[in-house]
């Protein structure tokens, strides 16, 4: 008999593991959430903070075996959350709706939109979500970049940021970017020797920026943003930009593969990070859903 409860604090590893196998297949998996069992658990114990995940995870187990993992990630100050799953074994996919229904229930009445990044191949995944109200945002393209494959990039200098240029790169951003996750100032917050914005410049005004986030302990990173002023374009700035990142990605020896995420009908930004050296690992279907609220407890789909 399947039962479902609160996620605790001492299954972490072992709900990390059941993920880590279930994002290996193509057809379970779920972007953003990891493949490495230690990552993801220092995720969860980490990063999911807003509402503990023994708040907003939820486990299912037949007898003692654990069958399934469904979460969120709950970004309060921008009433938003993240969904982590469903991840199911197969031979139980059919308890899908019930994990959804526990959930739901856990999502708090700040929360007014969620999101969920299901493989373009994980087909039960999206049916479930279009049966339940999701709305098709795009497709996202998962694109990797090798240790081995480092010799190919050109050795540009790497170039950080500097307090007279943060205002050109904030509204750079925002006006690339509206809407992200981080906002320019955020990401100016969030520098250190792990997070760091490197740019370009030409006669002292800014042309371009990269931001890019080193996860030595996991040997992984990402480079999660980057913009070219359209003044500035056509001149290679945009490859000497993601050349100085992958240079000081790889300037950390465990690092054995970095990451970008890029909107599959973007055809010109792929053909530059291909030339580059990045090759497609993954296609994400990008969905979201909008809350409204009759009652306290009662949150309905716009």
């Amino acid at each position: 008999m399947l039962k479902m409860r609160a996620m605790n604090e001492g299954e972490v590893d072992r709900v990390a593991e059941f993920i880590s196998h279930l994002n290996r297949n193509e057809a379970s998996h779920i972007g953003y959430c990891g493949e490495d069992s230690q990552e993801i658990a220092h995720s969860i114990r980490n990063d999911i903070t807003d509402i503990h995940y023994t708040e907003s995870f939820s486990v299912a187990y037949d007898q003692e075996k654990l069958v399934g993992v469904l979460g969120f990630d709950a970004d309060i100050e921008n009433n938003t959350a993240e969904i982590w799953g469903p991840f199911l074994k197969e031979t139980h996919i059919e308890f899908m709706q019930s994990m959804w229904d526990r959930m739901i229930k856990l999502i708090p009445n700040q929360v007014h939109s969620i999101s969920m990044f299901p493989n373009k191949e994980n087909e039960k995944v999206i049916a479930m979500a279009e049966g339940l109200g999701f709305v098709h945002q795009s497709v996202q393209s998962i694109l990797g970049f090798a240790r081995k494959d480092v010799k190919k990039v050109i050795g540009e200098p790497i170039q950080e940021i500097t307090p007279e240029y943060y205002s050109a790169m904030k509204e750079l951003h925002d006006q690339t970017f509206p809407g992200s996750y981080y906002n320019g100032s955020q990401m100016i917050e969030r520098m250190n020797d792990f997070n760091k914005v490197m740019m370009t410049s030409e006669d002292g005004l800014l042309t371009g920026y990269i931001y890019a986030e080193a996860e030595p302990e996991f040997g992984e990173a990402s480079i999660e943003f980057f913009a070219v002023n359209e003044s500035a374009r056509g001149k290679g700035i945009g490859a000497r930009l993601v050349s100085q990142a992958l240079n000081w990605l790889f300037s950390f020896n465990s690092m054995h593969s970095v990451t970008l995420c890029v909107d599959s009908t973007n055809e010109k930004a792929i053909r530059l990070y291909t030339k580059v050296g990045f090759k497609k690992d993954h296609e994400l279907v990008y969905l979201t859903k909008k809350f409204k609220y009759k009652t306290k407890d009662d949150k309905i789909p716009f």
